[in-house]
């Protein structure tokens, strides 16, 4: 974390200016759902707009057979994945995929309910001292630290909403833990509105994307079942979901009616 040290130059430039350029931010994203995997994430901001870019790591993606158990554990090849959070339009672009094929999913802004802390508590993270944000948000509760002095509104993937950058956050269960790994400030390469536009993806709804990867699931369970011997049985296992957003709001109308 090196590239940090610049904190007090960067706290005149939006201190005395009182505007931001852009700003690149990387994060590390360790991810522990399972089989522990770490990734990159790379966000630009403006002060309206942030594009995150999640980087594949298919390091673990194929077949993996447990001869202790019989198992089979099958991990797709992934992609990378996009979130763009737009303050302006009031909507939130993503990429994302399902057996190697794209989705651009829009939905509208998601109310993000962050509660900032008001117990004193800091922490001091390379050369920035952050305040603490607790957010429940779709199925899962977070701890944020962010800079109040990097008056910029975002952090990773749809994070938006603290007054200033996010650079660290977590869940309580530490499933997923992003923490900043370098800032450049301002962006040398500034921010590509169209790099969205740019991935070649299909247009769905986010209710429409979570019912496909149901949809898909279900065809690979067909499959396999196909190919084995007959009165053979398969252990789908749990539909517990385990990627960052465990309940959608329709799903939550539903169940409250």
């Amino acid at each position: 974390m090196k590239n940090l040290g610049f904190a007090i130059f960067l706290f005149f430039v939006l201190s005395v200016k009182g505007q931001v350029k852009n700003i690149a931010v990387e994060y590390t994203l360790n991810v522990s759902t399972g089989n522990f995997i770490q990734k990159k994430v790379l966000t630009v901001c403006t002060k309206s707009l942030s594009i995150s870019r999640t980087l594949a790591n298919n390091s673990k993606a194929g077949i993996q057979t447990d001869e202790n158990t019989n198992s089979i554990n099958i991990t797709e090849k992934e992609l990378d994945t996009y979130e763009s959070v737009d303050l302006v339009n009031d909507k939130v672009i993503s990429i994302d995929n399902i057996k190697n094929k794209n989705y651009k999913i829009t939905e509208q802004l998601p109310e993000m309910k962050w509660k900032l802390s008001n117990d004193g508590e800091v922490k001091k993270i390379d050369a920035f001292i952050c305040s603490k944000a607790l957010l429940n948000f779709r199925g899962r509760s977070y701890v944020a630290w962010y800079a109040p002095f990097i008056a910029v509104p975002f952090g990773p993937w749809k994070f938006y909403g603290l007054p200033g950058l996010i650079l660290e956050i977590s869940d309580t269960a530490n499933n997923y833990h992003w923490t900043v790994s370098k800032i450049s400030y301002p962006s040398a390469t500034g921010v590509d509105l169209n790099v969205l536009e740019k991935q070649n993806a299909k247009d769905i709804t986010l209710k429409g994307f979570v019912e496909e990867i149901e949809n898909q699931k279900q065809i690979m369970y067909a499959r396999i079942m196909k190919v084995m011997p007959r009165g053979s049985t398969m252990e789908k296992g749990t539909d517990i979901r385990t990627s960052v957003e465990l309940v959608y709001d329709w799903e939550t109308e539903k169940k409250n009616k």
